[in-house]
């Protein structure tokens, strides 16, 4: 026994030694390359342990208080444009420097990666595009780019159709009404149109999709969360999405591989869901790629929407001006061609995206060890070392803030800005580089066609809330907390306005929630 002790003992200390001698020298090869490199580590947040909790604490406390965004800008304003921070344990490198952002999107994509923070086998998105990375990411942008590429140009008469009964549902009495949540629904019906050839009706009444719109809502959230946190009202809510989901892949299957001529050629318009039944009949492959294309092609346009008349009710000006700009074609169709000739709409759109993003921030997790050019050092200017398993996290709302590159007023929204300025990496809303979101154009297309016809229908746009500030609300993407409430009337203060143009007024009044 003591023979048996006595082994065991000289073998521990053998490991020991062994792990210790891999550590030293890793940690001198690691040195070499610093020096060799002229690397330096940039700022670090003062933790108070180990595992970060101290800003962890700090970071949820902010969450709760609906300041969390404003609290991240804060930290950049003390450590700089690019810090280091422990979360979990884990080392994260936090940036706004557009260069830093180049390089992980871009110069070394293949040195970056999603899933090994958002993969998880039984997750809301499963597989797909969002959360993977790699030979399957690529897959995966190969079935879905293509039909991208001309959804932004195909299908007017979709929008046309369903554009027309959303603005049926805007009251001309003075009644109060919130824009957000309409905006969903015709999103809603657009998406599903596109996606599986029918909508969902979610404009016929409100509680038409009231129950998947909260399901898909709640599903959303728990992706961001930690795994732990969540409860049986999550599961629940992905298990009701999943099964539409399902359901819809069946039909297109079925569509697909009918022998049916008539099944096959039931509508003349673009079907996602069927263009990507051509490529395989693996039912949960289907699933999260639809699922992956969903979230952005409904909820980025809704967001985007109610974002950009948040922004209008508090400034006059710029609605003048997109008045100005847009009645002279009142009487022409609406058309890409005509859309596109929007500058100030575009320019409008851009500074809604630049202010309140969609996608706030985004992080990469360091899949092999690289030097990036730049990111190290107090100011950030010399090379970075990032070992694997670092987290990068890029602040595309602070990037997007920076006065250096979009001027001193650079927290106000300010549209004709874009007049003058052409940024590159400065503005990133839809992220950039090999993963930049395939629906980019699509959510442009149609916030334009949307805004464009409300523009063209309502003379004014009055402000009657006191609360200025844009409250966040977080899910997979940030939305305003206080939607977009507001009236729709014809009122005599405008009457003028009104017998020039022969439009009815909408006057918005936005309310905070407590």
């Amino acid at each position: 026994m003591a023979f048996i002790a006595g082994v065991s003992f000289v073998l521990a200390i053998c490991i020991s030694l062994h792990l210790f001698a891999t550590k030293a020298k890793f940690s001198i090869a690691r040195w070499k390359a610093k020096w060799h490199h002229g690397c330096q580590d940039p700022p670090s947040y003062p933790h108070k342990d180990l595992h970060g909790k101290d800003l962890g604490d700090l970071s949820t406390e902010a969450y709760k208080e609906r300041r969390f965004l404003d609290f991240n800008t804060e930290l950049f304003q003390t450590y700089g444009p690019t810090f280091r921070t422990i979360t979990g344990g884990k080392v994260w490198i936090k940036t706004k420097d557009p260069r830093l952002s180049k390089a992980i999107y871009s110069t070394f994509f293949n040195n970056f990666g999603l899933a090994p923070i958002r993969y998880e086998v039984d997750g809301f998105f499963g597989d797909g595009i969002l959360v993977t990375d790699g030979d399957h990411w690529k897959q995966s942008r190969a079935l879905i780019r293509p039909a991208f590429e001309i959804a932004h140009i195909a299908n007017f008469e979709r929008l046309h159709r369903h554009v027309k009964r959303f603005m049926e549902l805007i009251p001309d009495d003075g009644s109060t009404i919130d824009l957000l949540p309409i905006f969903k629904r015709l999103t809603l019906d657009l998406s599903t149109e596109f996606i599986f050839g029918k909508s969902m009706n979610a404009l016929s009444t409100p509680n038409a999709s009231s129950k998947f719109l909260k399901a898909f809502s709640t599903a959303q959230s728990g992706v961001v969360m930690n795994p732990a946190t969540r409860d049986k009202d999550w599961k629940a809510s992905c298990e009701l999405v999943h099964n539409y989901v399902d359901a819809r892949v069946e039909e297109a299957i079925s569509r697909v591989y009918s022998c049916d001529k008539g099944l096959k050629e039931e509508s003349r318009y673009l079907r996602l869901s069927d263009e990507l039944a051509k490529t395989t009949k693996d039912r949960k492959v289907l699933r999260y790629q639809v699922l992956s294309v969903f979230s952005p092609a409904h909820d980025s346009v809704a967001v985007t929407l109610g974002n950009l008349f948040f922004h209008l009710a508090r400034n006059q000006s710029a609605w003048e001006e997109l008045r100005k700009e847009i009645l002279p074609t009142k009487s022409q169709e609406l058309t890409y061609k005509l859309l596109t000739s929007y500058k100030y709409l575009n320019w409008a759109l851009r500074e809604t995206h630049r202010l309140t993003p969609i996608a706030q921030a985004s992080q990469r997790e360091c899949i092999q060890t690289c030097i990036l050019p730049i990111g190290g050092g107090i100011d950030g200017q010399r090379p970075l070392l990032v070992e694997k398993g670092t987290v990068i996290e890029t602040n595309f709302r602070a990037m997007q803030r920076d006065e250096e590159v979009f001027g001193k007023d650079a927290e106000n929204f300010r549209p004709d800005r874009w007049r003058f300025i052409r940024p590159s990496w400065e503005f990133t809303p839809f992220s950039g580089g090999p993963r930049i979101c395939p629906a980019l154009r699509l959510v442009y297309i149609e916030s334009q066609y949307i805004a464009a016809s409300l523009i063209r229908r309502f003379s004014a746009v009055e402000l009657r809330d006191p609360e200025l500030r844009w409250v966040e609300d977080r899910r997979l993407i940030y939305q305003s907390r206080n939607g977009t409430l507001g009236s729709t009337s014809i009122n005599t203060t405008f009457s003028i306005l009104n017998k020039l143009n022969g439009d009815k007024q909408l006057s918005r009044q936005l309310h905070s929630s407590h």
